[in-house]
C-alpha cells in the first residue's frame, strides 16, 4: 500500500514535466539563402542583427560580406528582432572553368571569365547553377556544396574517395579535394550546411529539384515538399519557403500556440 502511494505521488509530481515534454517545442531557427541587403543586413529578404558573440566560418570578419553571397545562418529571437548566432559562407562551387559557361562540367548561369578558377555563389537548379556572385580566385584544391546522391555525385559533379563511405544519400555535403579527369577526388567532407546541429525551423531560398521515383521536391537538400502542393511553381522559379523538421508542407494545427507564433514571426518573408 505504501509503495503504491509513493508511486502515485511520483506520477503526480512528475506530470508537469511529462506534459511539457509532450507539448514539445521548436528548437532553433536558421536560414540558407543569399545576401539581399548590406546596409540593413538582409538574407533572403529577412532582416537580421549580428549577435555580439557571433561565430564566423569561411569569412575573416563581417566586413568581408558581399551582396549575393550564399550563407547558412543559425539565428535566435531577441525581442522583436532576429539576430545571427553563427554565419557560414557557403559558396556552391570553387574550381576551374572547363568549357565556355561551365565550371568542372557544371553549366553556370552568369558571367564567367574565359578561363581560370572561380568561386561561385548561387543555387543549384535542374540545369546547373544559377549564380548570384562569381569571383576569380587562385587556389589548387576545389570545393563543392550540394546534395549527395549516394552513388557518386554531389550536385552534378562526380566525386570519389574513402571519406564518402557510409554517408547517406539525400544529404547536403560540402567537400574539398582535387579535380582530376572530370572527377573530384575528395580529401574532406562535411555533412550538413550548418555550424553545429541543424535547427528545426529553417527559411530556405533556392530552386525546387525533383526527387527520383517520388512525387516530392527537394529544396537545398534540407527539406522536402509535395509536388502536388507546389504544382504551380516552375522548377526555374526562385522560391523562399519555411521548413519544419525537414518538411515544407507541415501543418500549423500540429503545433502548440507558442510554436505557431514563432513560425508566423520567423516565416513572414518566406513566401513569394
Amino acid at each position: 500500500m505504501i509503495r503504491m502511494l509513493i508511486s502515485i505521488l511520483c506520477l503526480l509530481f512528475a506530470w508537469p514535466l511529462f506534459a511539457a515534454e509532450k507539448e514539445g517545442g521548436i528548437i532553433g531557427t536558421g536560414v540558407i539563402g543569399q545576401i539581399t541587403g548590406l546596409d540593413d543586413f538582409e538574407v533572403s529578404g529577412m532582416r537580421f542583427d549580428f549577435a555580439a558573440d557571433i561565430e564566423l566560418k569561411g569569412l575573416s570578419t563581417l566586413d568581408d560580406l558581399r551582396m549575393g553571397m550564399t550563407l547558412a545562418l543559425s539565428t535566435s529571437r531577441d525581442g522583436a528582432s532576429w539576430e545571427i548566432k553563427t554565419l557560414q559562407h557557403m559558396p556552391i562551387l570553387t574550381g576551374p572553368i572547363t568549357a565556355p559557361g561551365e565550371v568542372m562540367g557544371v553549366p553556370i548561369t552568369g558571367a564567367l571569365p574565359a578561363s581560370g578558377t572561380v568561386q561561385v555563389d548561387g543555387f543549384w537548379s535542374k540545369d546547373g547553377i544559377v549564380a548570384s556572385r562569381i569571383v576569380e580566385v587562385t587556389q589548387d584544391n576545389v570545393q563543392i556544396t550540394g546534395v549527395y546522391d549516394g552513388l557518386g555525385l554531389v550536385g552534378q559533379v562526380p566525386v570519389q574517395g574513402e571519406v564518402l563511405a557510409g554517408l547517406a544519400a539525400g544529404k547536403t555535403l560540402s567537400i574539398s579535394g582535387q579535380f582530376e579527369n572530370g572527377v573530384i577526388v575528395v580529401d574532406t567532407a562535411m555533412e550538413g550546411p550548418f555550424m553545429g546541429p541543424a535547427p528545426d525551423l529553417v527559411l530556405l531560398e533556392g530552386y525546387f529539384q525533383p526527387m527520383a521515383a517520388s512525387n516530392s521536391l527537394s529544396l537545398q537538400g534540407v527539406a522536402i515538399a509535395s509536388a502536388t502542393v507546389e504544382q504551380n511553381v516552375g522548377l526555374d522559379e526562385l522560391v523562399r519557403r519555411c521548413s519544419l523538421n525537414g518538411r515544407i508542407d507541415f501543418s500549423l494545427s500540429d503545433l502548440t500556440q507558442s510554436d505557431i507564433e514563432l513560425v508566423n514571426s520567423f516565416c513572414i518573408s518566406a513566401s513569394n
